[in-house]
């Protein structure tokens, strides 16, 4: 990563006691603008894999087939409920796919076990602070904002602020970079 874009300095502890797994798509891999490496870097709980399809991703060391039992994943889509309201009791582990939307789907569709999971999607998210990057629609989070989201969600005690401090950074770092009269793209 560009030292002028590095956040690590702003990364601290998020001590999550519920597992979250991260599929991300291979094309988001060392991306300058990606925010699973600020899970990654406060994360206590994380498991970030590469692939899209299930071959790809046992490869990798993730079994879908294995994780399923007590696991649910968190897509917003036809069949998904809202996160807020649902029962949660019986989920111990939380599965987010990571691309752009397009390659997400993609990753889903390709997948079978994931897509027959329980899913949830977010019915009142914040306001998403990841200008530095375009959502097809309104209340979309980029991956560090929505997994942020989720714990404050399942685990209302735990503090999530470096997730969001960090994120803040990466943003503030990106747009030094871009000209000046150009930062009204990035609104």
């Amino acid at each position: 990563m560009h030292p002028n874009i590095c956040v690590c300095d702003t990364c601290a502890p998020v001590l999550n006691s519920t597992p979250v797994s991260v599929l991300q798509h291979p094309g988001e891999i060392g991306h300058a603008k990606g925010t699973v490496r600020i899970l990654s870097r406060c994360l206590a709980r994380l498991q970030v894999v590469h692939g899209e399809t299930p071959a790809e991703f046992r490869q990798a060391g993730f079994d879908t087939e294995v994780h399923a039992p007590g696991s649910a994943l968190l897509f917003p889509g036809p069949g998904s409920c809202a996160l807020e309201s649902a029962d949660l009791s019986h989920i111990r582990h939380w599965i987010v796919l990571d691309g752009t939307w397009r390659k997400a789907a993609r990753i889903l569709h390709q997948n079978p076990t994931l897509a027959a999971l329980p899913r949830f999607h977010f019915s009142h998210p914040p306001a998403s602070a990841y200008a530095i990057r375009k959502a097809p629609g309104e209340h979309k989070l980029a991956t560090a904002e929505a997994v942020a989201y989720l714990l404050n969600v399942i685990e209302p005690e735990l503090d999530t602020r470096p997730i969001t401090t960090a994120l803040h950074a990466l943003v503030t770092r990106q747009l030094a970079q871009i000209p000046t009269r150009l930062h009204k793209h990035y609104q």
